[in-house]
């Protein structure tokens, strides 16, 4: 038995042994990793004084953070989508949701829903897609109907803020490639954000987005610039080396979302907005991971955003994220037995096709 477990840029590779001793050393490995971090972040916090970061848009690299008090109208959107793959189709359920709190003195003193209290579900059926363009057709539709919801939700009920689960920019996954079949919805979806862009910004509204488990290098790849012969760098993501370097009540330094936002791969389509994408991290509770929280910047200062956030995702000890959020998601997730319902509604009007035909490795009689 060969077990390869990477790590960034190496990997542990064990030969065969006993699998306890495997485990062990596999255990071991990752103690030395984490023990590299913690040295690496009080190195880090130790000299931030001494180490200047061009690339960034504030200059201390870890900003305590004071809660602020929550007044307002605060709104959130989250979709909810499953779907399956058969013979002869991709058929895909969405549900949006969006939540909107109406603040006094950091208490909700009346809420509302958009569409509703239980949105409707919506279906997409794709044919003749490649294998590789079912992640890019399950994206691009969950995003597509999320952006569309939050630009309608801004218009009709006007927050002063608006968070979204996830990135306020498209993801370079999200992207399907010039030839696919995707490629027209993808265009859409870029139509989407930069229509949204624009409502929230004629409208006051300050768009954020909440990332809960970023696996981003743009933050590590800064540090690391500007240390010199800090290898630890090489085996860590964003949050993963964040969690030691921030306390609890803090967060890093405001910086771009890239360093060349014309030439980056996916901000190049979002035309002049690419420059106003930027981020930071925040760490709200002890028992938590920070959280990368995306802004247009020019909306609401730094401290502003940060001081919202914090005041709305620390109200539980171990889990960091606005409870607005969490409302719409809540709102917005989809069952599989609420796929199946629509399935067998369907299979009840075309009757028994090849093409509603399960795929085999769905089907096996074997197991």
């Amino acid at each position: 038995m060969l077990l390869c477990l990477p790590i960034k840029t190496h990997a542990i590779i064990i030969s065969a042994m006993p699998l306890e001793q495997q485990l062990e050393q596999i255990a071991q490995k990752i103690f030395e990793e984490e023990a590299q971090r913690k040295e690496l972040a009080s190195r880090l916090r130790f000299n931030s004084g001494k180490i200047s970061y061009p690339e960034t848009l504030e200059q201390e690299l870890c900003i305590k953070v004071e809660k602020s008090e929550v007044n307002g109208r605060i709104a959130a959107v989250d979709a909810g989508v499953v779907g399956q793959e058969f013979h002869g189709f991709d058929f895909l359920a969405l549900r949006v949701a969006g939540a909107v709190f109406e603040y006094r003195q950091s208490k909700v003193v009346s809420h509302l829903y958009f569409p509703s209290a239980s949105p409707p579900i919506s279906y997409d059926v794709r044919g003749g897609l490649e294998s590789y363009e079912i992640t890019w057709h399950k994206s691009l539709f969950r995003l597509k109907g999320e952006l569309d919801a939050a630009r309608e939700l801004i218009e009709k009920h006007k927050p002063d803020y608006l968070f979204l689960d996830g990135s306020i920019a498209p993801l370079l996954s999200d992207k399907p490639s010039e030839d696919s079949a995707m490629r027209c919805l993808y265009d859409s979806v870029v139509a989407s954000y930069c229509e949204l862009y624009q409502v929230a910004q004629e409208k006051n509204c300050a768009l954020v987005g909440v990332i809960k488990d970023s696996r981003s290098r743009r933050f590590i790849e800064i540090l690391q610039k500007h240390s010199a012969n800090e290898g630890g760098f090489l085996r860590t993501t964003d949050t993963s080396f964040l969690s030691y370097l921030l306390s609890e009540g803090e967060r890093t330094c405001a910086f771009s979302y890239s360093s060349a936002p014309k030439k980056h791969q996916i901000l190049k389509d979002l035309g002049g907005w690419s420059d106003k994408i930027a981020s930071f991290y925040l760490k709200a509770v002890r028992g938590d991971r920070p959280l990368r929280v995306e802004f247009l910047s020019g909306q609401r200062t730094f401290s502003q955003t940060a001081s919202l956030v914090f005041s709305l995702s620390s109200i539980h000890k171990s889990y960091a994220y606005p409870a607005i959020l969490i409302e719409a998601d809540l709102r917005a997730a989809l069952s599989e037995q609420d796929f199946e319902r629509a399935y067998h509604r369907l299979y009840a009007r075309v009757g028994f096709s090849g093409l509603l035909a399960p795929l085999r490795r769905d089907s096996r009689p074997f197991r």
